[in-house]
């Protein structure tokens, strides 16, 4: 699919982590014409994503490095692809979802990518197989067989990789638009917070709208949660191991820049400045569709209980040192 027959945008919505970008997805979703998809799209910043993918086959490339590079891009769209279960390996279920095989679309992308195929073996494949495996291939040395395999010869331009992906990505998602009349596909973490123009380039159309939180909120919810940080702060609640990762989280890196495409806002934002919130998001979007379905998915009277949380919080101490470190991240109405 070329730009011409593109027919629809990308929205990501980006968060650090216990910061309500869901909440800003449901508002989203009530605009005729815009849906999300169902579940975090992380293919272009997750380990053995795209990003891990074009760093080994166009900057980094070595003789070795990019064959493991693309069956770990393959491997992860695998479970990309399957569904999940409580028996189950995990998976995301991304075929049944965007109405294609995921998989099909994955082998021909890694086609479009690979020079040739051939027979060969290396010690790098042994890297993570099991002890009694390893102790079979050397055996097999050992007696002059051959321990080879299906193995990729791949190491395109930086240009025919971006072209290759966009392509990628639009085969990805264009049954999905066409089954659900889509103008405007909301994506849930589909661009890093740091690496943006990194990873934007895989898209031929998408806007970031990036989610922050008061940070004491989110040490609050970490904890209520027990998710992300949340284990170490239940057991040490400290305020200088949260105060470490959240500078750390947001860390500008020499690709994230200010862009016309990329608007930051506060969770608390859609609670306290809702009329405004609303306002300032089709501006940036630069859309004039019916918010047919207000209050649908999103209910600011619902969402102010989560809001302050930090008040009430056992430890006051850490909720007071946060703010003496990270005042300029913290919510004021």
């Amino acid at each position: 699919m070329n730009n011409s027959q593109l027919k629809y945008n990308f929205v990501s919505v980006s968060g650090y982590g216990w910061t309500g970008a869901r909440a800003w997805i449901d508002i989203l979703k009530e605009f005729k014409g815009i849906d999300a998809l169902n579940g975090e799209f992380r293919i272009a910043k997750d380990p053995y994503g795209l990003i891990d993918l074009e760093e080994s086959l166009v900057y980094n490339w070595d003789f070795m490095r990019h064959d493991v590079a693309i069956r770990d891009f393959i491997n992860y769209c695998e479970m990309m692809s399957r569904g999940t279960g409580l028996f189950k390996r995990a998976g995301k279920d991304f075929s049944r979802k965007l109405h294609i095989d995921f998989m099909e679309e994955t082998s021909l992308y890694i086609d479009k990518l690979v020079k040739m195929r051939y027979y060969g073996d290396t010690f790098i494949h042994r890297y993570k197989i099991p002890a009694y495996k390893n102790f079979i291939k050397k055996v097999r040395s050992k007696m002059g067989k051959e321990n080879a395999v299906s193995m990729y010869l791949s190491r395109p331009s930086e240009d025919f990789f971006i072209k290759e992906t966009k392509n990628y990505i639009n085969r990805l998602f264009s049954k999905y638009a066409e089954c659900e009349n889509l103008n405007t596909i909301v994506l849930d973490q589909a661009i890093p917070t740091t690496n943006i123009n990194k990873a934007v380039r895989y898209f031929d159309e998408i806007k970031l709208i990036i989610i922050d939180r008061d940070p004491r909120d989110i040490y609050a919810n970490s904890v209520r949660g027990n998710r992300l940080l949340g284990p170490e702060l239940i057991k040490n609640d400290s305020s200088k191991t949260y105060i470490t990762w959240h500078k750390m989280l947001r860390k500008k890196s020499q690709y994230d820049i200010s862009d016309k495409n990329v608007l930051r806002l506060y969770f608390e934002d859609f609670i306290f400045k809702y009329d405004e919130s609303i306002d300032r998001i089709t501006k940036f979007l630069d859309i004039d569709y019916c918010h047919n379905q207000k209050g649908k998915y999103f209910k600011p009277s619902d969402s102010i209980k989560n809001v302050g949380l930090w008040k009430k919080y056992k430890n006051q101490a850490a909720m007071s040192e946060i703010y003496d470190e990270l005042e300029s991240y913290c919510y004021k109405e």
